[in-house]
């Protein structure tokens, strides 16, 4: 299986452009014209709000097995909607999705900036469901509204943040930026007085410096959003955006 991703800095071969079209035909049961519209969907999207988009194909043998398309909000660029994601049914259940999620993912991420990904799912998707359950998404029991895109009634928004981490290394910048977040760890853990910020640096310094027990930072898109760590009893997460840290699958 080979997984290939498209952006909109990359126009696709003509080739390529028939093949998915045969795909979406068949995954979508629909007319040659309308499947493609469906192709050409991101390039009008592109053309319609002038924002960036990524699409992730799934190849086996020369034909496209699978399919998914994320863009990002044309009135927020931290946040990304994925969707149309298809798989012909000869490779349910083979980890296709699985793995188109988890390129798609690792894209955003590179890419920068994004911080939430959004998706309209219909209630009784029970596969749908599954799949992004399994990557951290949570359902918010809301109508998704991204754009000017129409949702059917009987679907409802999943969403997830975008997550990465980060060791802490021993430059002062990074500690003194880190520094906000421990110092509110301590308070609300009952570990210190609210005027603790100078016993707050000494004790994350030597957390820093030691490098023995594990110090790490949690971003999300361009925001340092809290730690995890170590301390000696077990893992210890802050995270100041959301309880836990959710969505790091």
């Amino acid at each position: 299986m080979k997984y290939e991703v498209t952006d909109s800095h990359r126009k696709m071969s003509k080739r390529t452009k028939k093949v998915l079209t045969d795909f979406f035909c068949e995954v979508k049961g629909i007319p040659r014209d309308a499947a493609e519209g469906q192709t050409a969907f991101c390039d009008w999207y592109e053309k319609e709000y002038a924002v960036k988009w990524f699409e992730v194909t799934a190849w086996e043998d020369g034909a496209v097995v699978g399919y998914l398309r994320c863009m990002r909000d044309p009135d927020d660029v931290r946040r990304w909607y994925v969707g149309d994601v298809h798989v012909r049914a000869a490779f349910y259940r083979k980890g296709v999705a699985t793995a188109m999620y988890e390129l798609m993912i690792q894209t955003l991420q590179e890419f920068g900036g994004a911080e939430k990904l959004v998706s309209a799912i219909k209630r009784n998707n029970a596969r749908s469901i599954g799949l992004h359950k399994k990557f951290g998404f949570h359902d918010t029991g809301e109508p998704c509204v991204f754009a000017d895109f129409y949702v059917c009634e009987d679907e409802t928004k999943y969403e997830r943040w975008l997550y990465q981490i980060y060791p802490v290394p021993n430059v002062e910048g990074a500690v003194d930026r880190m520094l906000p977040h421990y110092s509110e760890w301590r308070k609300q853990s009952g570990k210190a007085k609210k005027s603790d910020d100078r016993t707050a640096l000494c004790k994350l310094l030597s957390r820093v410096e030691k490098g023995a027990a594990r110090f790490e930072s949690i971003w999300c898109g361009n925001r340092l959003v809290g730690f995890r760590m170590d301390d000696g009893n077990g893992e210890v997460v802050f995270n100041t955006q959301e309880p836990g840290i959710g969505g790091m699958a």
